[in-house]
């Protein structure tokens, strides 16, 4: 269902009355719009202090604002500025600002300034703004309480005014709130959008100013009727770092690659979501990198618990399914030092330069942890020309394939390689597990639910104390017609000669609205499996939304052991892999027959 649209009254038209608690004492502010509302003052100031620190909610042209002054605490900035901008930030703070006596009746309580920063820094400006939150004056309890936002942009012209930004010489809201009212049927409150315009502009206003207005009294609405019916935001991010450094990052990456990544790309998908999509993710692992390695006399608080001494010289990254290849060049062009692989080389690949070739592989995974438990059923059954044949050399010897076939790698990989998987499929739930054994740190990004077999299926997740060789949800269907819809494993491979019965299967569509409604997405489920497999194996897990365009965008990161963990040795390690691996029933035929298919061309791929 949509949204209901917002339909403000508009006050600039002729004959139009307007009550004089909707005015400001100042006859230089135009008031524009008005609508009802149902929130406080509270809700306003709350919703007001929202809105100002993450202007990227009105403006998709905008990343975010950098926050430089904030009268709350006197602390002049939240980023490194020079001595110059210190200067010029304290002549903001006089020559932009209400002036004595200019609007009567109110007060200010809290002075911000903060620049705000255009996602395209070539098309657009940055430009600095003085935001003031201001109430009514009055001290009777019983009266109308009035609140007002000022944004006074720091433009000496019309010209100086970014496209982002209305052109206007400053803009308002005014919140007005009838404490007597709660008995009445009558909303309560009323919030007003007004401008300050330039000498030159007059009436009827411009549409864009008129649809900007609208935008921006429609947004302030939804977000403080939204805070009053008790919503929250489920979404957080940067719990790992900061917002401006992972943005500024992707800023510059995209400013180096982004025009050659998609002149030259030559898939038939769209470039620029994959495009953005690894340099977001490029500019994510830049960051992180930077607080682990570069060994000296820098710490970083990885836990909260203090500095931590970094890790030393970067110890090189492998991105295990690395698809197009873009993240790897990415990398590579930045200065570090890896190389990826995937099961089917791409057409990207023939794009990068040769040194960016020589760095990627098509190689067929198979984990060393499966190999080893079940070698005996594996090796006879794929020996005649299967992947697991002499034909097939392991990358564990060599990375040369053996005539037009690829190599297949053990998943074992020099300690300490920092470890990639984004979207990696069937390799997403093995991440933090060849991670463990090869004594590394790991991202992992996932996107379709994999079992470790490489089977599709429904991830466990803290609903059932994610245990997916006991999982086997009574509502789920025992039997479904395929032939309407691809069947889900709910946990373990079916396969009675090995393991027994195995689970149920059953299709999404066959729950009932009441049932769906009360598990986790499937989503969901598989980043919370992941996560939990990789604290079965001794990660602290830290999870970060990234920024970047997916919805699959929930990044699981193992970067620290837990203490009881880290001072295990290799074989102890790997003893706990094998032990997860005969727990959560994988089957190695299984898994070397899915490689087969994704050597055919068949299925998603990794």
């Amino acid at each position: 269902m949509p949204a209901k649209i917002l339909e403000p009254d508009d006050l600039t038209l002729e004959n139009t009355e307007i009550h004089p608690s909707l005015r400001l004492p100042n006859e230089a502010w135009l008031p524009v719009l008005q609508h009802p509302c149902d929130f406080p003052t509270d809700v306003f100031e709350s919703v007001s202090l929202n809105l100002l620190k993450n202007p990227n909610i009105n403006s998709s042209l905008l990343f975010r604002a950098d926050i430089l002054y904030d009268s709350s605490n006197n602390e002049l900035t939240n980023v490194d500025l020079s001595k110059n901008e210190e200067s010029q930030l304290r002549y903001w703070l006089q020559e932009y600002n209400v002036r004595d006596g200019e609007l009567p009746g109110f007060e200010v309580k809290r002075t911000l300034i903060r620049r705000m920063i255009p996602r395209n820094p070539q098309l657009d400006k940055a430009i600095a703004q003085t935001c003031l939150l201001l109430q009514s004056s009055t001290e009777n309890a019983s009266d109308l309480k009035r609140s007002l936002v000022i944004y006074i942009p720091h433009a000496d012209s019309i010209d100086e005014v970014p496209w982002y930004h209305p052109r206007v010489q400053s803009l308002a809201y005014l919140h007005v709130w009838i404490p007597t009212a709660a008995s009445s049927e009558k909303p309560q409150g009323t919030i007003s959008l007004h401008y300050r315009l330039y000498p030159f502009e007059s009436l009827p206003l411009s549409p864009r100013l008129l649809r900007t207005g609208q935008h921006l009294l429609s947004t302030i609405h939804k977000h403080g009727q939204g805070q009053l019916t008790g919503y929250t935001k489920r979404v957080l991010h940067d719990q790992m770092f900061s917002q401006q450094r992972v943005q500024n990052t992707y800023t510059k990456l995209k400013q180096r690659h982004a025009q050659r990544l998609c002149d030259r790309w030559v898939e038939k998908t769209e470039p620029s979501k994959h495009v953005f999509e690894d340099l977001g993710i490029a500019a994510f692992l830049i960051e992180l990198w930077k607080d682990i390695y570069d060994a000296g006399t820098d710490s970083v608080d990885q836990d909260g618990d203090g500095p931590t001494t970094k890790g030393g010289a970067f110890p090189g990254f492998v991105d295990i399914g690395c698809g197009n290849g873009v993240l790897v060049d990415t990398l590579l062009r930045e200065g570090y030092t890896g190389w990826g692989f995937d099961a089917r080389r791409r057409k990207t690949w023939n794009t990068f330069d040769k040194p960016i070739q020589n760095q990627l592989k098509e190689m067929i995974l198979v984990p060393q942890p499966l190999f080893e438990l079940q070698h005996d059923r594996m090796y006879p059954i794929y020996a005649n020309g299967g992947i697991l044949s002499p034909g097939f050399s392991s990358a564990a010897a060599t990375e040369n394939p053996a005539g037009d076939r690829p190599a297949w790698h053990n998943g074992i990989f020099p300690q300490g390689t920092f470890i990639i998987s984004n979207h990696a499929d069937e390799l997403t739930p093995w991440t933090p597990l060849l991670a463990a054994i090869s004594s590394s740190p790991f991202l992992a990004i996932p996107c379709c639910s994999h079992n470790l077999s490489g089977l599709r299926f429904r991830a466990p997740s803290v609903f059932n104390n994610n245990s997916a060789d006991a999982l086997a949800p009574s509502y789920f269907a025992a039997h479904i017609n395929k032939s309407k819809s691809i069947a889900i494993a709910i946990a373990c491979p079916d396969n009675d000669e090995i393991f027994g019965p195995g689970p149920e299967q059953g299709d999404l569509k066959d729950l009932n609205a009441k049932a769906r409604a009360k598990q986790p997405s499937a989503y969901s489920s598989l980043c919370d499996w992941v996560a939990h497999l990789a604290a079965r194996v001794g990660y602290k897990v830290e999870r970060e939304m990234l920024r970047m365009p997916s919805t699959r965008n929930v990044g699981i990161v193992g970067r620290a052991m837990m203490p009881e963990f880290k001072d295990d040795g290799l074989d102890t390690r790997r003893e706990r892999v094998s032990e997860i691996v005969l727990n959560e029933k994988a089957d190695g035929a299984q898994w070397v027959e899915r490689a087969r298919g994704l050597v055919r061309g068949q299925g998603s791929g990794h």
